[in-house]
């Protein structure tokens, strides 16, 4: 079978670098050029196909559509994923800053004429999402599905929100709520919603710590991740949640000194099983990334420096309270994209910028959008996001 072989790292080299256009891979799909080679040679093809051409051929050959529904593949397909940058305001924009890709869509259906999405938390290509009147939702952007969630009471502005998942069970998604303790006396209410049985649970636990409120959470491997401060204490710690036992569970210390009122730092996650730190020094400007060596049964066993540059044209993360906070992930050449808000020199307007940073050198791909200072909404610069095949749960 070398000549499988052979032929199958041919193939991935062309879909890596494009060659492969939709033209050629309708071709392929008649049903006489399919059957001269093995299925489970055009399994591993449509693997890393990127998800808005497989979406272009769901239609054309029944086996290739019942494939493109297969859990199996489904999950397999997201592992060879890049992540991508989502913001939404009155448009959904998408933007690869890999290939250079950008695409402004409208928002779906079901969002317009109503109050705007607030926050959002990203599990597996699907988009957890708070609207400012507390209304929750679920929605995979690529394949345009809605499901509301029906809460018994309305979210206060002050809780935060994860979503995960069972590690026995992969698409038995879960939803949880909980409010920050410095605001209940370290007294939390604590809410899990289970998007298969369609139902919700609510019990009070004693928390002795709060989520800092501009450091977004982030989902990895079906566990919830915050940057995490005690409440009667100086210390910043990594906190978790892990949607099989359904408890918090604090892990470890930051690898480095940091100053909650100046440092900048964004918690994001690094080759699907590990954790990545951003963190920039407000003095110096420079940017060091660390990485979890590993993350095991949600534990984490130590950190390590990824990743340190410091130029006279880093661009200035969050120079303070009146702009969004960035977002940031390392693609597969080991480049940092970070999203950012910057202000501009008559001091009044921010625009929305994309860099790319690698060693030796700055780039800035995309700038956005500009808009008012202080009037970002969300007040975020985005979201990592992974643009899967993942249904919503009905």
């Amino acid at each position: 079978m070398a000549w499988f072989q052979h032929f199958k790292l041919q193939i991935h080299a062309y879909i890596y670098s494009q060659k492969i256009q939709s033209s050629y891979l309708s071709m392929a799909m008649d049903s006489k050029a399919c059957s001269l080679f093995p299925f489970e040679l055009w399994e591993e093809i449509l693997c890393r196909v990127p998800t808005k051409s497989l979406l272009r051929f769901k239609l054309t050959c029944k086996r290739w559509r019942t494939l493109l529904q297969d859990k199996r593949f489904i999950y397999k397909h997201l592992t060879f994923l890049q992540e991508q940058i989502i913001r939404t305001n009155h448009m959904v924009k998408i933007i690869n800053p890999v290939i250079q890709d950008y695409s402004s869509l409208s928002l779906p259906f079901e969002f317009q004429f109503k109050p705007e999405i607030h926050n959002m938390v990203h599990c597996d290509g699907l988009l957890l999402c708070i609207l400012e009147s507390g209304s929750i939702a679920v929605w995979n952007p690529c394949l345009n599905h809605v499901r509301w969630v029906k809460s018994m009471v309305s979210s206060p502005v002050c809780c935060f929100y994860g979503i995960g998942y069972n590690s026995l069970c992969r698409d038995g998604y879960k939803i949880l709520r909980f409010m920050n303790s410095v605001f209940t006396n370290n007294n939390a209410k604590i809410d899990i919603y289970e998007l298969n049985s369609n139902s919700w649970k609510t019990f009070t636990l004693s928390l002795d710590w709060h989520v800092v409120s501009h450091c977004r959470g982030v989902s990895l491997k079906g566990n919830m991740y915050w940057i995490a401060k005690r409440n009667r204490k100086s210390d910043i710690f990594i906190q978790s949640f892990n949607f099989s036992t359904e408890t918090f569970e604090p892990l470890c210390s930051f690898p480095f000194e940091y100053v909650v009122a100046s440092d900048v730092v964004t918690l994001s996650t690094f080759r699907r099983d590990n954790l990545s730190l951003l963190h920039q020094c407000k003095e110096t400007a420079k940017i060091e990334i660390w990485v979890t060596n590993k993350v095991k049964n949600g534990e984490i066993i130590s950190w390590s420096k990824f990743f340190n540059v410091t130029r006279p044209d880093l661009p200035i993360l969050c120079a303070d309270g009146t702009i969004a906070s960035p977002v940031h992930f390392i693609d597969k050449k080991n480049r940092i994209v970070v999203c950012c808000e910057e202000v501009l020199e008559d001091e009044n307007n921010v625009c929305v910028n994309i860099y790319l940073i690698e060693d030796g050198e700055v780039r800035r791909q995309y700038e956005i959008e500009r808009h008012q200072r202080g009037f970002s909404w969300p007040f975020i610069s985005g979201y990592a996001y992974l643009p899967s095949l993942v249904p919503v749960p009905t």
